[in-house]
Order: structure tokens, then sequence, then C-alpha cells
């Protein structure tokens, strides 16, 4: 006849099941193993605590998302969910956490939002400038032609209403429509 002995690793700080191994039925159990069979259950995993086996949860392998950034780990350690943490996964843009679900951040948003809003106002700026630089040219030369120096009129009209564009009134911005060559 035999023992099992149920080994524990006693340098992991919640001393988690390892493995069996048959024994001698005569022998002591070494030092970091029971002689007791642990139980398993789903969600938990057995760690021996003052010479029995206890089940701590075991969230392993399961996403979480901390509750100020959203942003996504893995649990990799036994125990409980750490602090700050949710297994609630964002589902809106813009996540902020409201306590119990994920709700959109207004002020994120509408910072985004007039963000992009002033970067395609300078590229469409920026824009102008290119277009008309030819055109500035060909006018300080008096080589420039009518049609041009309408296009050119044109692109400066569309200029002045870009700046005048208020970004902070994003998303609801009505863009001036760019002038047809």
């Amino acid at each position: 006849m035999y023992a099992i002995n149920y080994y524990y690793n006693e340098n992991h700080p919640l001393r988690v099941y390892t493995g069996s191994a048959e024994a001698n039925k005569d022998s002591h159990a070494p030092r970091n193993a029971l002689r007791v069979e642990p139980d398993f259950k789903d969600g938990f995993y057995p760690c021996e605590q003052a010479g029995a086996w206890v089940l701590v949860p075991d969230y392993r392998g399961t996403k979480v998302y901390d509750l100020i950034t959203a942003q996504e780990s893995e649990i990799k350690d036994l125990g409980e969910l750490p602090d700050g943490v949710t297994t609630i996964a964002p589902d809106v843009e813009f996540p902020k956490w409201s306590g119990k679900k994920w709700v959109t951040d207004k002020s994120a948003k509408k910072e985004s939002d007039v963000a992009t809003a002033e970067a395609k106002k300078q590229y469409l700026i920026a824009e102008v400038q290119t277009e008309t630089q030819m055109l500035q040219t060909k006018r300080s030369l008096k080589r420039i032609k009518p049609a041009e120096m309408g296009l050119l009129n044109a692109w400066l009209d569309y200029l002045d209403l870009l700046e005048a564009v208020d970004a902070s009134t994003a998303p609801d911005i009505d863009w001036p429509v760019k002038p047809v060559a």
C-alpha cells in the first residue's frame, strides 16, 4: 500500500498546489506536502494554509480593465482581483467608469472633437497655401491670367472662411467648400 503526497510551492506567497506523487505509507509527508487531497472548483485553485488546503480565487488569464484608463490587461496571479479594475470591457467611445458600467466621458469626447477640428483646420489652411503658392508667384510677377486671378481670389475667400471656423464648436462645424479649379 502507498500514500500520496500533495505538494505545494513553499516559496510562493500563496503556497500553491503543484502536483502529487506516490509515497511510502509509513513515511512522513515532506515539509512542502500534505497527505490530504485538495478540492478543485471552477474559478478557484488550492493553496496550503496552516496545514490545510484552502481554495483561492483564480482569475489567471482573465482580461480586466483599469477603471481610470480603461486599459486592458490580463491577470497573471492567483487571488482576488486587484482594486481599480473590472472584468467588464468598455463598450463605448471615450470610456469612463460610472461605478457600475462604462459611460461616455463627454468632456474627453468634446476635447477630442475640438482637437480633431483644429487639426483639420490647420491642414486645410496649409492646403490653401500649397494651392495658392504658384498663383501668388504669378500675380507678383504680373503674369497671372484673369481665370487664374479668379481662382486665387476664390482660394483666398475660402481661406477667410476657414480662419473664421471656431474649432471649439466641434463636432457641429459647417466646413466651407473648397474652390473648384
